[in-house]
């Protein structure tokens, strides 16, 4: 599409499309830059000082339009890093849209991501860490105070594989309570404390150790499956 300038016989000054990346956490100062708010399908020469063509002269020495004054004022908070990249169209025209990207390096507040995410680096979380659903790690490091989940049974139970790490406590309401439990999974492992009194606790049959029984109040078994079985060991008899 021909201009009306151009349409009407001016001569266009040089043109060129460039852009320049940057960030920054300050807000630019007002004293030299002035701000202007840009709203959709707004054309830049129809500022004052956008179109030198018809007479305006240049509004600020670096001739920097910002789409929004809340962008830097508001949303720069603390020491975060607001990246941007200047649109320049002309000599007199630089618009700086907002980004989130600077160098290749994300800028986010908060983040929602719906398919999968590979880290091929370091993933350093320095607030906490929430996994809705399983974790799967060949390496785990560093300190841990994840607390154990405690399990309270009165009667026959079946455990399950998701209870790995759970610690048992078994109060028969009767004269004994017999634990059974699933195929295994590697890894997973259940600690059982007998806390009835003139009661017993009963491993499934199936389970791999000298003796079944948790027989004495507060005795206790640690059961856990390898390869293809449930083993045990612990104060039974």
């Amino acid at each position: 599409m021909i201009s009306s300038n151009v349409s009407a016989g001016y001569s266009p000054t040089h043109q060129f499309i460039s852009f320049v990346e940057g960030s920054s956490s300050e807000a630019p100062n007002p004293d030299n830059y002035a701000v202007h708010v840009i709203s959709g399908d707004h054309d830049l020469n129809v500022l004052d000082g956008g179109d030198p063509t018809n007479g305006f002269a240049p509004w600020v020495n670096d001739v920097l339009v910002y789409p929004s004054s809340e962008y830097w004022e508001t949303l720069l908070q603390a020491d975060r890093v607001r990246p941007y990249f200047d649109l320049s169209i002309s000599n007199y025209n630089t618009l700086r849209v907002p980004s989130a990207v600077h160098d290749y390096d994300l800028y986010v507040d908060s983040a929602k991501i719906y398919e999968d995410a590979v880290v091929d680096g370091t993933l350093t979380v320095d607030g906490t860490l929430t996994v809705g659903g399983t974790l799967t790690a060949g390496v785990v490091k560093g300190k841990s105070n994840t607390h154990a989940v405690i399990v309270n049974i009165t009667g026959d139970t079946t455990l399950d594989n998701s209870q790995t790490g759970a610690i048992i406590h078994s109060d028969p309401s009767g004269s004994d309570t017999v634990i059974s439990f699933p195929v295994g999974e590697e890894g997973a492992v259940f600690n059982i404390v007998h806390v009835g009194l003139g009661s017993t606790t009963t491993l499934a049959s199936d389970v791999k150790a000298n003796g079944t029984k948790l027989s004495q109040r507060y005795s206790a078994c640690t059961v856990y499956w390898n390869v293809d079985s449930w083993y045990a060991f612990g104060e039974l008899i």
